[in-house]
C-alpha cells in the first residue's frame, strides 16, 4: 500500500504530492523566465530607440551648423551713431486674460535660458482641456502611471 500523508480532505499519496510540487516548481520558474525574456527585449528595443534618437539628434545639429550663416564683419559705424542707437528689444507676449505677469516672467526666463536668447516669446495662453477626463489631472496621472509598462 502506498504511504499516505493525512490530510483534512483525505489521504495524498507521495506520487501526487510530488506531481503538485514538481507543476508549480515549474509554472513558477516559466513565468519568472517570461519576465526576464520580457525584461530584456524591452531593454533591446530602447537601445534601439536610442541609437535612432542619437543619429537623428545628430543630422539635425549638423543641418543646423550647415544652414546656419556664416559671420561677416559688420560694416564700420561711427562710434557716435552706435552708442546713441539702442538694442532693439522683442515685443512683448499676448498674454491671455488671467495669467499672472509672474507666470509670464517665468514661463519667458525658462525660455530664455534653454534657448540661449534665441528665441522670441509671442505668445502665452492656456491650453484646451481635451476631452475633459471625469478623474482629473491626479487621477489622469495615477491611471497613466498604473498602466506603465515595467522595465
Amino acid at each position: 500500500m502506498d504511504q499516505f500523508l493525512p490530510l483534512a480532505a483525505g489521504g495524498l499519496t507521495l506520487f501526487d504530492a510530488s506531481l503538485v510540487s514538481t507543476s508549480l516548481v515549474l509554472v513558477f520558474g516559466l513565468l519568472v523566465a517570461l519576465c526576464l525574456i520580457i525584461t530584456l527585449e524591452g531593454k533591446v528595443f530602447d537601445s534601439f530607440n536610442d541609437k535612432d534618437n542619437a543619429k537623428k539628434r545628430a543630422k539635425a545639429m549638423d543641418e543646423l551648423h550647415n544652414s546656419a550663416p556664416k559671420p561677416s564683419k559688420p560694416p564700420k559705424a561711427p562710434a557716435a551713431r552706435a552708442a546713441s542707437a539702442p538694442a532693439p528689444a522683442a515685443p512683448a507676449p499676448a498674454v491671455e486674460a488671467g495669467i499672472p505677469g509672474e507666470v509670464v516672467a517665468a514661463i519667458s526666463a525658462a525660455i530664455f535660458s534653454m534657448e540661449g536668447g534665441h528665441a522670441v516669446v509671442r505668445e502665452i495662453r492656456r491650453m484646451p482641456q481635451a476631452g475633459g477626463s471625469r478623474r482629473g489631472a491626479w487621477g489622469d496621472a495615477g491611471v497613466v502611471q498604473s498602466t506603465r509598462p515595467f522595465l
